[in-house]
């Protein structure tokens, strides 16, 4: 699948950091392409350790929250991990609601995760 022009993904030492780089990820076409090139790392990257960072999105669908939450099944059933960097404070209360945060591990920026999976390969 071609890239999606949404998403910038660098590898550092095993660690996948996927930067979404839309600042509005509302629309079915965009939450079905970024989510797309999501699920296609899980063929490239056997036991993945995928960072997502999220620092440059200001708002985010329930569509997509459903979206993050296939990849981490995703990613658990590929033996992976995956953690969220860099949310901004006007999207917390929607990851708490949701409850994702019991799920996926959030760290203030997406450096911090990718230091944590460094620390725990």
């Amino acid at each position: 699948m071609p890239p999606s022009g949404h998403l910038i993904i660098q590898v550092y030492d095993g660690v996948i950091l996927v930067k979404i780089t839309k600042d509005r990820v509302l629309e079915a076409a965009v939450i079905s392409a970024i989510s797309a090139e999501l699920m296609g790392l899980l063929d490239r990257h056997p036991n993945p350790s995928i960072v997502l960072d999220m620092a440059d999105v200001a708002y985010l669908s329930s569509a997509m929250i459903g979206k993050l939450i296939a990849l981490y099944k995703a990613v658990i059933a590929h033996k992976g991990r995956l953690a969220i960097g860099g949310v901004r404070e006007s999207l917390v209360p929607l990851f708490k609601i949701t409850q994702i945060d019991r799920l996926i591990k959030f760290y203030p920026e997406a450096r911090a995760a990718i230091m944590q999976f460094k620390k725990t390969a």
